[in-house]
């Protein structure tokens, strides 16, 4: 028996009955828009619309029409050019979103057809954008807590540093004075636990801002061979105290001469040479640096840090990167430390577009390599051949050098005259940003140390105007930023104002004449080691 024929009314109906139960709006227009077919919904969403073209308006006339329905705080000229606008989206198909008398928002799309008509399907998309606006709400009040929460870091970092830096500032002082084996021991007690302080708030504040997504890394072109140098100078003395000896080797095919950045290079490698040395009690610990061309001007640089220390089981380097944890509670009872050290370096070494990976076993040692992205680095213009260190109309490493020293808290800039005049630095002082300019206009120096929390004119502010000033003797001057923040993003922002170089504090003696070295050298060429500009200095704090 045959299915029984359906009437074109039965059919009509049952169409009807079926468009009426969809969800959004449906509607098939004619030639000239007129309405052949529409749903329940179609009528209540566009009921201004539905009626002029049922009254004979043109398409865009009935969308103007709903248009001032819907805004009637729209003039005649901006509805029109709304209806226009959505006209034209329509009659290309794109998707275009309106909203309805009742205050819905309301995606339709229109279709072309085959005997020149079109469909048209709506869909209520009232609730995506509320919960698109909640989430944009949501992450504006993230990001504005982010950011006080970086500027309450900030401030916190540097009210804790300026203290600091005069505590460890006087007793790495002291540390090279004539002292009893119980003061010296004493004081070593301060130095110790004053770094110890030190380490955790930079861990701490470095996490903070690599988990806000604000952590910039700063590349300049710099040797990486020089800086592993520098670092095992700055670490051989730790080592021999624990009765290690400590090795560099850098491969001599390998270009070292790269662009990165060389201060998160350097914690990278110094967390894993100090973990190397506090975990390592016979043996030795090898650190070695080689690289390899990438193409396209860009290599992979390679440090491998290997020690013969207590080595580690696969569940303890599985664990080993995740914030806070260590290999176990004894662990940190027995060496301390926060955790963060190997998970901040591994995050920074991702930034700078590489990793740090671990082998490792149990009593036989362990070897961490770091690895990061880096371009082909451009030397500055080389010293003459057989040049000595004064070698530039009176500038000099240390004695007889002028150097501008810029910091509003009269203790910082004790601190930092202490550790440089018995070098034979000649040191002004400036309280400001306006100061400095009105030093610099007068006399020449040979080096500007600028901190960059000022009252009057901070150093930001100060260093901006040094750079684009008129007088060469002005705009060319190496400087040198100082600052209490110590967060990373601000690196970039002085360097591209024009720092030559930045030191942290609390100032550490060593480190700032390792800057102050690295800068004249790259500004006027080789400078002596470092170490040999401290002989009355007795290895404080190193």
């Amino acid at each position: 028996m045959g299915k029984p024929r359906l009437t074109g009314e039965e059919m009509t109906a049952i169409v009807q009955e079926a468009v009426d139960r969809l969800p959004g709006g449906f509607v098939i227009f004619g030639p000239n828009h007129e309405i052949l077919l529409s749903n329940d919904q179609n009528e209540r969403d566009f009921e201004y619309t539905n009626k002029a073209l049922r009254e004979g308006k043109s398409y865009i006339e009935a969308i103007f029409d709903a248009t001032r329905a819907v805004r009637p705080e729209l003039s005649q000229e901006d509805a029109r050019s709304v209806a226009a606008f959505i006209h034209d989206k329509l009659e290309k198909s794109e998707p275009v979103e309106v909203q309805t008398p009742h205050g819905a928002i309301m995606q339709i799309i229109e279709t072309k057809l085959s005997f020149g008509g079109s469909v048209a399907v709506g869909a209520d998309v009232t609730g995506i954008r509320e919960r698109e606006r909640e989430l944009k709400k949501a992450r504006k009040e993230a990001e504005a807590a982010n950011e006080a929460k970086s500027a309450f870091l900030a401030n916190i970092s540097h009210e804790i540093r300026t203290p600091l830096n005069g505590i460890l500032g006087m007793a790495q002082l002291m540390a090279a004075s004539d002292l009893t084996p119980e003061q010296r021991d004493q004081l070593d007690t301060i130095l110790d636990s004053g770094k110890t302080l030190m380490a955790i708030l930079n861990d701490v504040l470095d996490l903070s801002k690599i988990e806000a997504g604000k952590f910039d890394i700063s590349p300049i072109d710099n040797d990486l061979g020089h800086l592993l140098h520098r670092l095992e100078k700055l670490w051989a003395p730790r080592a021999m105290e624990k009765g290690l000896s400590l090795k560099l080797e850098v491969d001599p095919q390998a270009e070292t001469f790269l662009r990165f950045d060389p201060v998160r290079v350097r914690q990278c490698v110094s967390n894993l040479v100090s973990n190397a040395i506090k975990f390592t009690d016979r043996g030795s610990i090898v650190v070695s640096a080689t690289s390899a061309p990438l193409g396209g001007g860009d290599f992979e640089a390679i440090v491998r840090v290997s020690d013969t220390g207590l080595g580690m089981s696969p569940e303890t380097v599985g664990k080993l990167f995740t914030p806070f944890t260590q290999a176990d509670a004894s662990t940190s009872r027995r060496y301390g430390g926060t955790g963060l050290g190997l998970s901040i370096s591994r995050k920074l070494a991702e930034l700078m577009g590489g990793g740090i990976s671990v082998e490792s076993e149990e009593g036989q040692g362990s070897v961490f390599t770091l690895s990061f992205r880096a371009a082909h680095g451009r030397r500055k213009e080389e010293a003459p051949a057989g040049a000595d260190v004064d070698r530039t109309g009176g500038v000099r490493w240390a004695a007889g050098l002028s150097l501008l020293l810029v910091d509003d808290h009269a203790l910082n800039r004790k601190v930092a005259r202490l550790f440089l005049e018995p070098l034979g630095i000649s040191i002004v002082e400036a309280e400001n940003g306006e100061e400095a300019i009105r030093w610099l206009q007068t006399r020449a120096f040979d080096l500007v140390l600028l901190d960059m929390h000022m009252p009057v004119m901070d150093g930001s502010e100060a260093l901006a105007h040094i750079r684009a000033h008129d007088l060469a003797s002005v705009r060319e001057v190496p400087v040198i930023a100082l600052t209490a923040d110590s967060l990373g993003s601000n690196n970039r922002r002085y360097a591209e104002m024009g720092a030559d170089g930045y030191v942290g504090k609390p100032i550490d003696h060593r480190e700032l004449v390792v800057e102050i070295g690295r800068v004249l050298e790259m500004k006027y060429g080789r400078v002596p080691d470092p170490k040999a500009a401290f002989p009355d200095l007795r290895q404080a704090g190193a």
